[in-house]
């Protein structure tokens, strides 16, 4: 479980429910940078819920938190 990253996300623009996922830190997640709203693959451990907005099956998810799990 070393060098895994949890992501507290939710579905942009609803009111759903919290998802958590978890990923390994050299996993490559497809992300938008919310400066440059341009669309980009980050390792899951340089993912910043103040940067960006994770893409998930054609989804846009806000990241609400980041933990990295021991």
């Amino acid at each position: 479980m070393r060098n895994q990253y949890r992501l507290d996300i939710q579905a942009t623009g609803a009111a759903g429910p919290l998802r958590q996922q978890t990923y390994h830190g050299d996993e490559r997640l497809e992300v938008r940078d919310l400066s440059t709203r341009v669309t980009v693959r980050v390792s899951a451990r340089d993912i910043s819920p103040y940067r960006h907005t994770l893409l998930l099956d054609g989804k846009e998810f806000r990241i609400l938190n980041v933990v990295r799990q021991l």
